[in-house]
């Protein structure tokens, strides 16, 4: 019994000192959003509510506000506009003393989607993640897509450039893939209309491999090899867990459906809660996609990716043993 109750001590004293670590540890300090033509902005008023509005940013880089009409938004952070505002408004209304900017639509940060993804279209982002992420939040790539001849069109200048992302998807290189700008096209052709140029075409990577792709805001994203009843839960932790700055709370889930790519959005935080979790197991070629939260995670949030990413060598050692 004495061993026991040593095992247990020491077990909790590692326990809160790994914890008190994790709080200790200052995030990263990261740098404001930039304001551009286009985003849509929320304005608020503490102390006088019914000047709260919303405004798009106009294409001179301007919104328009009660009061004090017209104000230069675009190249300004959230903060530096809301600074900007205030000592405008303050003139008018000294009552007035607290304002908050919070950006509703990142329509500045643009990238378009054709082709055959889920979701094509027109995508906002608050920062313009890699090729894969694009094609992740574009609800993935089609059964059919091919992935080794993704074409890329800047919208300056209109240069054309063609991208293997089957290679970097296998090697877990994304270094190599081009940056994607603003206004950029994003081409993911299908097998039915693929395959110029002569050669064999290879298919997507997500068809006929045991493998499961795990991208986003985790430490290790890449593609790891599908072992026998690997479960959601298994996959964060086989990526090292996620980051401090996941969003856990809106995992996304791409999976093959009857006729086309479908997506599950799951609350991790609302699933590690549960007493005995329900496996949400993964099949070949399922991806998941971690995104980045806005603004300050939860307490909990933080305490699942300590759990998720202290825990690795157990539910290593378990899927080995698995097989």
């Amino acid at each position: 019994m004495k061993n026991i109750h040593k095992i247990l001590f020491s077990s909790c004293t590692l326990l809160l000192i790994a914890t008190t670590r994790l709080f200790a540890q200052a995030a990263p300090e990261r740098q404001e959003y930039i304001i551009g033509a286009g985003d849509v902005l929320a304005i608020s008023f503490w102390q006088k509510p019914e000047l709260n509005t919303e405004s798009r940013v106009t294409v001179a880089g301007n919104i328009e506000l009660p009061l004090i009409g017209e104000v230069k938004a675009a190249g300004l952070s959230p903060g530096q506009l809301r600074e900007a505002i205030l000592s405008r408004i303050s003139l008018l209304d000294i009552r007035i003393t607290q304002a908050a900017v919070v950006v509703r639509e990142y329509a500045s940060k643009i990238v378009y989607v054709t082709g055959s993804v889920l979701t094509p279209g027109k995508l906002s982002f608050e920062v313009i993640p890699n090729l894969w992420q694009i094609i992740l939040e574009a609800g993935g790539p089609q059964p059919a897509a091919v992935l080794n001849d993704i074409t890329i069109v800047r919208s300056e200048g209109g240069k054309i450039i063609r991208v293997d992302l089957t290679s970097a998807l296998e090697q877990g290189n994304f270094a190599s893939l081009p940056p994607i700008y603003l206004g950029d096209t994003v081409h993911v052709p299908g097998l039915s209309t693929g395959g110029e140029g002569g050669g064999s075409v290879s298919t997507s990577p997500l068809e006929r491999r045991e493998v499961v792709y795990v991208f986003g805001q985790v430490a290790t994203p890449g593609v790891f090899n599908l072992d026998k009843n690997m479960d959601l839960l298994d996959a964060l932790v086989i990526a090292g867990g996620p980051t401090e700055a996941a969003n856990l709370k809106q995992v996304k889930l791409f999976f093959r459906g009857r006729q086309q790519a479908e997506m599950a959005l799951i609350d991790m935080d609302r699933y590690m809660r549960r007493s005995i979790p329900l496996p949400l197991l993964l099949h070949p070629g399922d991806a998941v996609y971690v995104p980045r939260r806005r603004g300050i995670s939860s307490l909990f949030g933080e305490t699942v990716r300590y759990l998720l990413t202290s825990t690795a060598a157990v539910i290593v050692s378990g899927l080995i043993f698995r097989r």
